[in-house]
């Protein structure tokens, strides 16, 4: 039979043992809000960690790369003004020529995709255009024209300036001081254009001719040194009214054949190295065959009625045409 003492001990044990099991739950319980506070803590650091590294990646693309916005260009031929039916003798002749090369030069109008919108926005690229006349290497620098580069490299590899001709040549006067061969349109027209055009990068790094912003108020005159290439484009200044033609430059480029002053409305995009300046001066030296050129407009009707020659301004005499453009 069981005494009060024994009975006493025992309910002791059971007590002790509950409040044993009580605080080893206790601990538990601890354990794991300690477990689940450091993984949430775990995780809120591999999160902001996340995070830190994307955007400081984001920052690094950023600052190497351009922003690039090409949108879509008209098709010239599309809006050209008719040309008058009533005219004789000189005139007649310039217009009939005029019109067979708009006709001729139509047909072999070509566009392209447009180019990658975030480009890289430094270093170089060596291209080399082999042509009729002999092969042109050039050197392309990204800096202060990225996405004008962009686009130059992105025709060549697209196969645009292959097979086409460089279509006009001018030559330097007393008064103009303006020698360049113009290429890049394969209806060589003047009108082509890959479908697309680039944005305005004008350069700030060009030399002011002394003098320039009396002669011409709101614009100033640039030399562009011998050799360099650069993108061509119908921008207008305004000379105190809204500019035009903003954002027009695509394919069509022109090689400065000796130094040449002209507004810095044109975005340069590299140089060509001196084996192919010796083509171009050879070009050069050969001079113009004149072009037939719009010169005149009725205002009543919108016909074009009057057509002029330049001996300064035309055709190379000496034909170049691009036969393949590479990127090394």
């Amino acid at each position: 039979m069981t005494s009060n003492e024994e009975r006493r001990q025992a309910a002791k044990r059971k007590l002790e043992e509950r409040l044993a099991a009580q605080r080893a739950q206790a601990r538990k319980r601890r354990r794991i809000i300690l477990g689940s506070t450091g993984f949430v803590v775990v995780v809120a650091i591999a999160v902001g960690a996340y995070f830190a590294i994307d955007a400081y990646q984001d920052h690094v693309y950023n600052s190497e790369h351009a922003r690039c916005d090409y949108v879509d260009a008209k098709n010239n031929f599309g809006s050209l003004p008719p040309v008058a039916d009533n005219l004789t003798g000189e005139q007649a002749t310039f217009a009939a020529q005029y019109k067979d090369r708009l006709a001729t030069g139509e047909k072999k109008a070509r566009t392209t995709s447009k180019p990658d919108s975030r480009p890289k926005n430094s270093g170089k690229v060596d291209l080399t255009m082999q042509t009729s006349q002999g092969a042109i290497p050039m050197t392309l620098n990204r800096s202060g024209a990225a996405c004008n580069v962009n686009a130059f490299v992105h025709l060549a590899d697209e196969k645009y300036f292959n097979d086409s001709d460089c279509h006009r040549l001018v030559t330097a006067t007393e008064q103009s001081k303006l020698a360049v061969l113009q290429c890049g349109d394969p209806t060589a027209t003047g009108l082509g254009n890959p479908g697309w055009s680039s944005p305005d990068e004008f350069p700030t790094d060009l030399k002011t001719v002394p003098g320039s912003e009396q002669q011409m108020p709101g614009s100033s005159l640039a030399i562009y040194p011998r050799g360099t290439i650069a993108i061509a484009n119908s921008y207008s200044p305004g000379y105190g009214s809204a500019p035009t033609g903003q954002n027009t430059g695509s394919a069509q480029f022109f090689i400065v054949a000796k130094d040449s002053q002209l507004p810095p409305n044109y975005s340069v995009v590299g140089t060509v190295d001196d084996a192919g300046m010796a083509v171009i001066d050879k070009v050069y030296a050969a001079g113009v065959t004149p072009t037939p050129e719009p010169s005149g407009q009725d205002q009543a009707t919108g016909k074009l009625n009057a057509f002029a020659t330049s001996p300064t301004d035309g055709a190379p005499k000496l034909p170049v045409h691009i036969e393949t453009a590479k990127v090394a």
